[in-house]
């Protein structure tokens, strides 16, 4: 099993740095059949990452994390993006456990506790949020919870747009033209508020200052 890398040993990771550790307890079936595999890694222009993904065969349960590996950072982040174009969904983005994600124009916000340690796209975000607001609705109706139901709909409908999904034309059908989406789509700002400074949203202009993101 590798170990993890020593100051400027960090790199950008390969198979020959993954470690795998078998009989891992699952949280969902409570089980100990789990395996979990970690893979240390460089972010470009950032900072050293730890990606682990546990796995289950008993109940096919996965879950991917994030931590942080390397020099501990001084002070916290804030980072807004001014998201302008579909083309911004692809960058990169990295939430740490204590990072806070905002959309303030629809007053959303995931806090530390949702979606932990997570490397992925704007577009990313935006889906594992949507598909977590989704998969509560039934239970939000059984109890009764009518109102909440309906305001969590209407969040749904708005990240959809957000995360640059096809709007539906007159005829009641997707409309899959790619200058349309680009027509239609609003911009509207993000915010990761990081007190642990362990964020980050991927700069396409580095090493230039990008004219969208604010520190």
């Amino acid at each position: 099993m590798s170990t993890l890398p020593k100051e400027n040993e960090w790199h950008e990771g390969n198979e020959q740095d993954v470690s795998r550790i078998s009989n891992c307890y699952c949280p969902n079936c409570e089980g100990g059949n789990a395996t979990t595999v970690m893979l240390p890694t460089k972010v470009p222009l950032f900072r050293e990452i730890i990606i682990m993904t546990l796995t289950c065969p008993d109940c096919s349960f996965r879950n991917s994390e994030v931590t942080f590996g390397g020099e501990i950072q001084e002070r916290g982040q804030r980072i807004t993006l001014s998201v302008t174009s579909p083309d911004d969904l692809n960058r990169q983005l990295v939430k740490s456990d204590s990072a806070t994600f905002a959309i303030p124009s629809i007053e959303f916000e995931i806090p530390p506790t949702t979606q932990r340690g997570t490397i992925s796209t704007i577009e990313g975000v935006l889906r594992r949020a949507i598909d977590n607001l989704e998969k509560s609705q039934p239970e939000r109706l059984r109890l009764g919870d009518v109102d909440n139901f309906h305001r969590c709909r209407a969040v749904i409908e708005k990240l959809r747009v957000m995360a640059g999904e096809n709007s539906v034309n007159s005829g009641g059908e997707e409309d899959n033209d790619n200058n349309s989406v680009q027509a239609q789509f609003e911009a509207y700002d993000i915010i990761l508020d990081d007190p642990a400074g362990n964020s980050f949203i991927e700069n396409p202009y580095a090493p230039e200052s990008d004219p969208q993101m604010q520190y």
